[in-house]
């Protein structure tokens, strides 16, 4: 349940911004624990106990390969929201039986075409049915996307897209979710993401290498969808690969781990990916694929 607007959040938004520093990001352990308690002052005891459900409905990369389309997952509460939107999104969608009407919030991460791709096919076939337009929040560089994309096809003026940009450390509260962004490692502004619905947490990583600040970003969350592109012993910048992205978690206090935007460098590897993780983290590690719904 989103915190509500008003005299309580000010009270809380004031206590928020005392507890953060956007020069070490959510690396102070006690941070989320005290949003916590902010929660329950700004909306009371909750009632009952939320249940979420992750699909990854594209696990891969700007490669075509089988079983992997581009950058994308549902996120569902009592309302949905999509975080990326690659190629092969909306195709994704239909065959879960996911309707593009209650699509109507996309969070990107960053704006590789990977992660962007069906991101206008989503907006115009919105407005091609009559429905409402999409909100769109990602990092900085958003805004300048859309603006170029309605230059090149003057037949996408009439969408219906607002937009915001965040940056690490923001936070805000968007559908059934209340929303932490981070920055990640990566070849252009980035962003990793922390989703919470009461007592449940959701993590995405976007892509990046195994990072402090995402792994802080990533304390005690009930799933950690992060990115795993290459296997071992490949040795990249800019992704993640499992012995350092394992290093790195460990101690975080994550429940569960699911690896996606593999490479096909990692075909045939995936078990041992995940066995590396679970090797040095200590945390249940899959390997995500197209359409794989985690229930929390």
């Amino acid at each position: 349940m989103p915190l509500e607007q008003g005299g309580k959040r000010s009270e809380c938004s004031k206590i928020w911004s005392d507890l953060t520093d956007r020069s070490t990001g959510w690396g102070n352990s006690d941070i989320f624990q005290s949003h916590r308690r902010i929660r329950l002052f700004t909306i009371g005891l909750l009632e009952g106990r939320m249940s979420l459900k992750v699909t990854l409905l594209g696990t891969g990369v700007g490669i075509p390969q089988p079983g992997r389309s581009q950058a994308a997952i549902l996120v569902e509460a009592e309302q949905q929201l999509l975080l990326d939107c690659g190629a092969g999104t909306l195709l994704r969608l239909d065959q879960i039986g996911a309707s593009i009407e209650a699509i109507d919030t996309v969070l990107l991460s960053h704006l590789h075409l990977d992660h962007v791709s069906d991101l206008l096919a989503l907006a115009n076939g919105r407005y091609l049915a009559d429905m409402p337009g999409l909100e769109v929040f990602g990092p900085e560089g958003t805004e300048d996307y859309i603006r170029s994309a309605r230059r090149l096809y003057p037949n996408l003026s009439e969408m219906d897209v607002a937009v915001q940009e965040l940056h690490p450390m923001d936070s805000l509260s968007l559908k059934d979710f209340d929303l932490f962004a981070e920055e990640a490692t990566h070849s252009l502004p980035s962003l990793a993401f922390r989703l919470e619905a009461e007592d449940l947490v959701v993590v995405y990583s976007g892509d990046t290498e195994p990072s402090p600040r995402v792994a802080a970003l990533a304390k005690d969350a009930d799933l950690l969808v992060h990115e795993c592109s290459f296997p071992e012993p490949f040795d990249v910048t800019n992704h993640s690969t499992p012995k350092k992205l394992g290093s790195m978690i460990r101690d975080c206090g994550i429940k569960r781990v699911a690896l996606t935007h593999l490479y096909p460098q990692a075909a045939g590897c995936e078990d041992q990916m995940a066995e590396q993780v679970i090797e040095l983290s200590g945390v249940p590690t899959i390997v995500g694929w197209d359409m794989m719904t985690l229930s929390l």
